[in-house]
């Protein structure tokens, strides 16, 4: 049976004096002219959402129209326009046939929410009255219908279903969970509803963001600059799912082109929010959304995961909850889902309705009980299979999607490289192999050494080891190299198992076991970072162990960050294609991509390093400006506090110098030698009023301190001075150049193996 004709259909509409004609409309050409009356009517209606304006529908069948068959009805009552039901044609195959489902345009992209059919208030029973005749007269082309997301405010849902119910279709009703802030009248009420951690966390981010790092949000008002924007929120998007193993939803050409056309239409009807939180040229977070009505609707954020630490999202979404209680908005929706974080923001749950209406049994039997029994069968079977082996299962899938998403391996390693690192761990760990190797290096002849000593007339007493760390946290930032806290407990506690932790007083005084016993081993930290006292500290203090930390003291409790760790920012922020300091002797580097941008870090700290006070001021300047940043770069609370310092030394750990501002001491002059080595010392000991017996050398290679150096640090009463040269310390080490190790490695079988090696050989070989 084909479709009847509309006009046919009025006539029997009128003969019920209903007075209702029902037009089809298959072209999106015919609906056109009709976008004016479209929009008119929402705004008169009960289900009045931007998911629902000509500006959605339009930009929506535009990226995702091609392929399917528009299936819209529109009512009309004396030459008005009172009712449309936005439906269109989708197909598919289930159980060996070809079955039509209709949709409301919008829904089958993840786009869209609070989808629904919209009439002139209190004509919703003859709209949809009528329409369900229409389609019943046309049952032959279609299935069942499906219409997700009806708000729970829709006066249509119940006529729906008895309209449904007295033409003989099969309908069923289901909750869908989403989540709106109510937004009240100021900030502070707002605050004030939050519970005390989030509403601390809230503080504390805007107060770091807006303060500290004196950044603001900025919104597109420009159609010039929408299609930067967007590409800028596609890539963080990405990025942020990328790091979660999974594609994003910015991968779909068809949602990008989507995203283009209706920034560009609700851009001109004032509608579109697009905010983002820059820091200099680069972007950090961004937030998609829409103000319609009274109502802000987001729905799409992304934030550059290079910088988490800062929590650039949650910052910009604290700044667009601000501005929309500023704007008199009533809520705050974060559409589909009530997940944890969006009721920590205030969230309130709500729900939506799924709708489905089929014409036959056999489509409400495919339509709906399939997808329950689908989803019901995996979550029985789910929980029949061990959770070892579902962990398993994730952990092949992540592979997968990391070499799909990369064309990489996990790990950036070959199959065999990662056999060879397990069997070489599986060895050292689980087999004698491990004993016998720290046996052997226990014992290893020290007289088979040189004598290292150089002249300070002050020697180790036996062999020992000096473990060297900076920075201990998870933030994984390839610009700032840090220990992971696992990786920092693993380490410490293996050496606790093997070895003999001693401090640097005891290695001084030769209170260390001979060859023969287990190793003697000391912890420094060097510079002085904040994530010592918060990582760890309570692991060093849990296991009892000693520790020294050297501390850069012009940079404590400054609230200022390190001139070299802002070269790292700088590269990690810079937005520039290139460097080029030639002019003033630097380096000349491409910056297209992190590992450019890593590599010219590296060069521009080499050649920054060797600079003197003044030069290195005025090449810091200008090599910001080269690289578009900001010239007072800064990432407060980075460094420690005096308090955080004096807290520690109560607990037992031992702090000593590490120079003033962390210059080259090859490079300076006698004053200012004295300056930064005896001024360092001094401020420590005024600080803590206890003695600080033991220097670390900045950078720490013979090249970077030299024999003045050296004198100098003798002169101000230091017992030991540390270097950066790696390898374990021999007996007759001089005390004023001791070694030390850094291994980097994040198996525990691995860790020993190399530690043993550099007790053998001389080098920690990492």
């Amino acid at each position: 049976m084909g479709i009847p004709h509309a006009r046919a259909l009025a006539s029997e509409a009128h003969s019920r004096d209903c007075f209702m004609r029902i037009e089809l409309h298959q072209s999106w050409d015919d609906l056109r002219p009709l976008s004016g009356a479209w929009n008119r009517l929402l705004a008169e209606s009960a289900s009045d959402t931007i998911f629902l304006t000509w500006e959605w529908c339009d930009a929506w069948w535009k990226a995702y129209g091609c392929n399917r068959s528009l299936f819209v009805l529109t009512a009309w009552e004396d030459g008005e326009l009172v009712g449309v039901v936005p439906l269109y044609k989708d197909r598919l195959a289930r159980w060996g046939k070809r079955w039509t489902r209709l949709l409301i345009i919008g829904d089958g992209s993840g786009d869209s929410d609070y989808l629904d059919i919209f009439t002139k208030i209190g004509r919703e029973r003859e709209v949809l009255a009528s329409c369900c005749q229409f389609l019943e007269s046309a049952r032959d082309q279609w299935d069942w219908i499906q219409i997700e997301g009806i708000a729970c405010a829709s006066p249509l849902i119940d006529t729906v279903v008895e309209t449904a119910k007295e033409t003989g279709w099969k309908s069923v009703v289901e909750s869908v969970p989403c989540a709106s802030i109510r937004l009240p009248e100021s900030w502070t009420s707002y605050l004030a509803r939050l519970r005390p951690r989030m509403r601390t966390k809230v503080r504390s981010v805007l107060c770091y963001t807006e303060r500290h790092l004196a950044l603001a949000p900025a919104e597109c008002n420009s159609v010039e600059e929408l299609d930067a924007w967007l590409d800028q929120l596609f890539e963080l998007h990405s990025r942020r799912w990328e790091r979660k193993d999974r594609p994003g939803v910015f991968r779909s050409a068809e949602r990008r082109i989507f995203y283009r056309l209706l920034s560009r239409s609700t851009l001109q009807k004032d509608w579109l929010a697009l905010h983002r939180l820059n820091w200099g040229e680069r972007p950090l977070a961004m937030q998609f959304g829409f103000r319609y009505g009274k109502h802000f609707y987001v729905l799409q954020e992304g934030y550059d995961p290079s910088f988490s630490a800062l929590r650039p999202g949650s910052a910009l979404r604290a700044f667009v909850i601000r501005d929309a209680i500023a704007r008199g908005m009533h809520d705050y929706d974060f559409l589909a889902g009530n997940a944890r974080h969006k009721l920590d923001w205030g969230a309130s749950e709500k729900f939506s309705q799924r709708l489905l209406i089929a014409n036959n049994t056999a489509a409400s039997w495919i339509s709906m009980s399939l997808p329950h029994l689908s989803s019901s069968m995996r979550g029985r079977v789910g929980r029949l299979v061990p959770a070892s082996i579902r962990a398993w299962r994730r952990e092949i899938l992540v592979g997968h999607n990391k070499l799909a998403l990369t064309g990489r391996n996990v790990n950036g390693s070959s199959k065999t490289e990662r056999l060879l690192r397990w069997s070489a761990s599986h060895l050292y760990s689980e087999t004698p192999l491990g004993m016998v190797s720290r046996s052997l290096a226990d014992h290893y002849p020290s007289s088979w050494f040189a004598d290292h000593a150089s002249g300070t007339g002050a020697h180790t007493a036996s062999t020992c080891a000096i473990f060297r760390y900076h920075r201990v946290n998870d933030q994984c930032d390839p610009f700032f190299d840090a220990l992971s806290i696992s990786q920092f407990c693993a380490q410490i506690e293996y050496l606790v198992r093997h070895c003999r932790v001693v401090s640097l007083d005891q290695i001084y005084a030769g209170q260390v076991p001979q060859n023969g016993s287990k190793c003697p081993v000391a912890i420094t930290f060097d510079d002085g970072y904040r994530d010592n006292f918060v990582h760890a500290f309570p692991i060093l203090k849990r296991m009892g162990i000693p520790a020294t930390i050297f501390l850069t003291t012009g940079f404590i409790d400054s609230g200022c960050l390190p001139w070299y760790d802002q070269v790292r920012l700088a590269f990690k922020l810079t937005s520039a294609c290139r460097l080029s300091m030639e002019s003033a002797g630097g380096p000349s580097a491409v910056l297209n991509t992190e590992a450019d941008r890593l590599r010219a870090s590296k060069l521009a700290l080499e050649w920054l390093r060797r600079a003197g006070d003044s030069d290195r001021i005025l090449w810091l300047a200008e090599l910001f400006r080269v690289l578009r940043v900001p010239r007072d770069l800064n990432l407060p609370a980075t460094m420690l506090t005096w308090e955080e310092v004096r807290k520690m030394s109560k607990a037992g750990v031992s702090f000593g110098a590490h120079t003033v501002t962390h210059p080259v001491l090859g490079s300076l002059s006698p004053t200012r030698l004295h300056e930064e080595v005896a001024g360092s010392k001094k401020t420590i000991e005024d600080r803590l009023q206890l003695p600080a017996p033991h220097f670390a050398y900045p950078f720490g290679k013979h090249t970077d301190f030299g024999v003045e150096a050296k004198h100098v640090v003798h002169q101000a009463g230091f017992q030991t001075a540390v270097t950066t040269i790696s390898g374990v310390n021999r007996p007759n080490q001089d005390l004023l150049e001791l070694k030390r190790i850094g291994i980097n490695e994040t198996d525990n079988g691995l860790f020993g193996l190399k530690f043993d090696w550099s007790r053998a050989f001389g080098s920690d070989r990492n």
